[in-house]
């Protein structure tokens, strides 16, 4: 390896990085395995390492990232889409250890009319959770079905296809494979729910007019923001049980995260405080929305497709 010419385009080098290609130098062999073990810690932990200067901006500092990335303060900071999907990834493999660890259920009922549930922990409710039998389970399916024939509109023929999906998901695999089917698409669901919101905004700041990119770019920040939070949260909860502990977190998290979405939007389009108190509860309510929809297509979608 002893070169004065960098190893992946040739141009000669001055200093430890390629002018060219941006490539480190290195003055031992890839299979030098301490080398090799060494240079991944120092990447990783470093001071100055952009993991966690975008990670503390990120947390403590609201719209700060989304501003340096829109004045060309670019090089310090991990891009936005490759953060976001190395967090959202992250995040949905912790949510999925979780719903292992302490799994929950979805108990349904229906009275000829409307559809109820509610979440329980399957370690409380047991088989129960979902029916005692097969033939209760498959009950459950059934009104589901017949609800969404009574109640979905344009949607009512597909009824029958998703009591058919719902009782195939029970026999082959029980809710488990219900579960890791819609946490897979809700992975894609946030690629769609993100532009959407995105769109949301542009009527919202018409004047100064902005471009729709500012608006996705705001959004994958706040986002991952959330992600990571919720993430940590999710950890805590695996390690302890304690309301004393859980209880104030939960709390801390509810009233931070609209707070952080405040300051943000504050930070990043620079209007008054009243002006953005509207336009980030308009966000909300159609953060709402759109997730619940998305909530819902997401659901509907994995029923089909099973």
């Amino acid at each position: 390896m002893s070169t004065t010419a960098c190893a992946n385009c040739g141009t000669p080098l001055i200093g430890k990085y390629c002018s060219e290609c941006g490539q480190r130098h290195h003055d031992h062999a890839v299979d030098h395995f301490w080398h090799f073990t060494a240079e991944a810690l120092e990447d990783f932990t470093h001071a100055d390492s952009r993991l966690w200067q975008t990670l503390s901006a990120l947390l403590f500092r609201p719209g700060f990232l989304t501003r340096e990335f829109l004045q060309g303060h670019r090089v310090r900071y991990l891009p936005p889409v490759r953060l976001y999907l190395v967090i959202s990834l992250i995040f949905f493999v912790i949510a999925g250890l979780d719903s292992r660890i302490a799994p929950q259920a979805v108990v349904l009922s229906y009275n000829g009319k409307s559809m109820q549930y509610h979440v329980i922990g399957t370690a409380a409710g047991g088989a129960a959770a979902i029916g005692e039998t097969p033939a209760a389970r498959q009950r459950v399916c059934e009104h589901t079905g017949t609800y969404i024939e009574q109640h979905a509109g344009w949607l009512a023929r597909l009824g029958p296809r998703v009591t058919q999906s719902c009782v195939a998901a029970v026999a082959e695999g029980g809710l488990e494979r219900l579960n890791e089917a819609v946490e897979h698409n809700l992975e894609r669901a946030m690629f769609v729910l993100l532009p959407l919101l995105a769109l949301t905004m542009k009527p919202l700041y018409r004047k100064p007019r902005r471009h729709y990119v500012e608006h996705l770019l705001f959004l994958l920040h706040d986002q991952t923001f959330v992600f990571v939070v919720l993430a940590a949260a999710t950890v805590l909860k695996m390690i302890t049980s304690s309301a004393a502990v859980l209880d104030p977190v939960d709390t801390l998290i509810t009233l931070y995260i609209p707070i952080y979405f405040y300051k943000a939007m504050r930070h990043v389009y620079g209007q008054g405080p009243w002006l953005t108190l509207g336009k980030v509860t308009a966000l909300g309510v159609a953060y709402l929305f759109l997730g619940l929809l998305m909530l819902t297509a997401t659901v509907s979608f994995t029923f089909l497709m099973l």
